[in-house]
Order: structure tokens, then sequence, then C-alpha cells
């Protein structure tokens, strides 16, 4: 039948299927509604979210002795044709260098006439990008940094000089680097003679403590592939080195006073999370500690370091992975344009 009829008595001219459509439409609609409400509902959990503190979990080394660790050159025996050949290349591998290790930051100190008066006493170079500066041993385990840097373009030929010294000529500080650089540019750093085991970003600071039998299980090592870390242990070992707007609660220092893989940093390092919202800090800080303060303070570990980042590789392959969300907008705009937005990176305490 093609009709049918209504309560009244009267023909309709609606088809039945009709009405089962006008159903299916309102439930469909029901169904936007409670989406919607769950939405809204989820938003304002997040922003209301219980602040957690960030000191409550796990424990420190804060002030202890500095344990014994294998060195990086020891690793490396057994990791040169994997782990070694890319991590000497990133950013980790390239903090601080010998002169033999950097001839091309060698060949551009040489250049420089405002260094002729100390080019023969350079035998350290910190950092490999944006600017380098030039370091001399002053003791076991301890750099004189020079006055002076070198701003590197696209081709590290044409780098020039600033003088940080307001005009004065070369010469060298003997503790600034160990009050200020050392804590992520050196490894195991004693805060109380401001002096370190090892120049430069080795194994240790990262994945801790290893044990001989870490060989036939790797699990034993904080980070591991095999290993599932803690997020907020993850965060701690990265933001040792990458949050720049802290301090040590025990020392005064802007960086963490004897941390260890595995420790919670935020128990002794106290860091400004109000930099996020000064746009006067560079985008790349304010992202970094963004991130932190999710992890840290509000309890969220649905996206920290090692979701992007690879510890030893410098590779994008985990950002086209990810789940994009708020905190992507940091470097790649509203938009999530492939390209991360230009800015200039700068430093209070970094000096540049």
């Amino acid at each position: 039948m093609s009709e049918y009829f209504s309560r009244k008595g009267a023909k309709s001219q609606r088809k039945p299927l009709e009405g089962r459509q006008c159903f299916a439409s309102l439930r469909l609609c029901g169904k936007n509604l409670i989406a919607c409400f769950l939405t809204g509902l989820f938003t304002f959990a997040y922003s209301q979210q219980t602040v957690v503190d960030p000191a409550s979990w796990g424990g420190n080394h804060v002030g202890k002795p500095i344990p014994e660790y294998v060195h990086g050159d020891e690793c490396l025996f057994c990791h040169r044709n994997t782990i070694g050949v890319t991590w000497q290349k990133n950013a980790h591998g390239l903090a601080v260098r010998q002169g033999e290790d950097a001839p091309e930051l060698h060949a551009l100190a040489i250049k420089l006439p405002e260094l002729s008066s100390v080019v023969n006493e350079i035998g350290y170079f910190l950092g490999s990008r944006h600017r380098v500066r030039f370091l001399k041993k002053s003791g076991y385990g301890k750099f004189s940094i020079l006055n002076l840097q070198a701003v590197l373009g696209a081709n590290v030929d044409k780098g020039g000089v600033i003088d940080k010294a307001s005009g004065s000529s070369a010469s060298w500080d003997k503790e600034k680097f160990g009050l200020r650089c050392a804590g992520c540019h050196a490894t195991a750093v004693d805060a109380g003679t401001n002096s370190f085991s090892a120049f430069g970003i080795d194994c240790y600071a990262c994945h801790g403590v290893a044990t001989l039998d870490h060989s036939n299980n790797t699990a034993l090592m904080w980070l591991s592939k095999k290993r599932r870390d803690d997020v907020r242990a993850i965060t701690s070992i990265c933001a040792q080195c990458h949050v720049r707007y802290g301090k040590s609660r025990s020392t005064g220092l802007p960086y963490a006073n004897t941390f260890i893989a595995g420790d919670n940093l935020f128990q002794d390092f106290a860091v400004d999370f109000t930099k996020i919202d000064d746009e006067t800090v560079n985008p790349g800080d304010r992202h970094v500690l963004r991130n932190v303060r999710d992890v840290a303070v509000r309890g969220d570990l649905s996206t920290f370091c090692l979701t992007c980042h690879d510890l030893h590789v410098s590779s994008t392959a985990r950002h086209s992975q990810a789940r994009r969300g708020a905190i992507c907008a940091d470097c790649h705009g509203a938009k999530f344009t492939p390209q991360v937005k230009a800015y200039e990176v700068h430093s209070p305490l970094c000096e540049y």
C-alpha cells in the first residue's frame, strides 16, 4: 500500500519510509547534541583540570656525589656503527667539540681578526648552528669562555663576531662556563665545584648509569626502545637542559644539582612557567615550557618530548606521525603548516 491513514482517519500523502527517515534524523540530531555536549564537557574539564604537585613522585640525587658511569667513548665500542653515526652529527653530539673535530670552526676562528690575539689558545667550540662560543681548558673539568662569539650564517665561512663585553678586546672568563653553561654543555657536573667529568653531552646524561647486563637486556637502560618509561621521568631528562627559565633551589644555578636519569627534576629545579605567555621569549623556548608544564604540572601525559623528537637522529619522521594538538601551533601555526614558523632565536641566559 502506498497510502496510510492518520489518527483522524484522513488519508496522508506521506509514505511510511519518510516517517522512518524523520525518526532516524531525530536520532542523528540527538547523537550530535550528545557529542557536542561531551566535547564541551571535555573542554571545560581540561580548562578546569586539577593542578598536580610536580615534586610528588620519585626521588633525586640532589647534592650527592657524581656516580661512576661508563663514558660515551666506551659506549661507541658497541654502538659505533648504529647510534654513534647519527648521534655525533645531531645537536647533542655537537654541543661542545674539540678543534680537530670541528675543522670548519677552527678555520673560521683563524680568519676572524677579532680573535687574532687568542686564536692559538682556543681548543674547544661550544655550539654549532646559530652561534659559536670559544673555550679553552682552565683546569680539570673546567673551561674558560671567551667574551666574543661567532654568528653563523647558512655558510660557516660568512660568520662574523659580536663582542659581548661592551666593546672590550678579547678576554677569557674562568667562572662563567661553570656557573651558566656547564649544566647543558657538559656531563656529570659537580655543582659544588662547578667542574664536569666530560665535555659535551655524554650518553650518561640521558641514559643514566649503565650496567654490564644491559648488553643482554637493553630494557635496563633509560629511554631504551624496549622500555616503557614514565612520561614524567622522560620529561625530567629532557627538561634538565631544554628548559632555560629555571634554577636549582639548592644552588641557585640555572641547571640541576646532580640530576641522574630517572630522578624527578622538579624536586629541586624550579621553573618559571609564566614565561609561556611572555611574547619576548622566543617561540621555541615557550614551546618547551608549555609541554613541560602540561606534563609536570597538569598531569597531561598524552604528548611529551619523544612523541615528536628523536634522541639520536635529527629527523621529522615522528612529527608526521604525531597526533595534532594545540601545542603543535607553537612551531607550525594555527593551520599546522609543514614548515616551522621563522623566528629569531635569543636567550638572555646564553647571551644572545
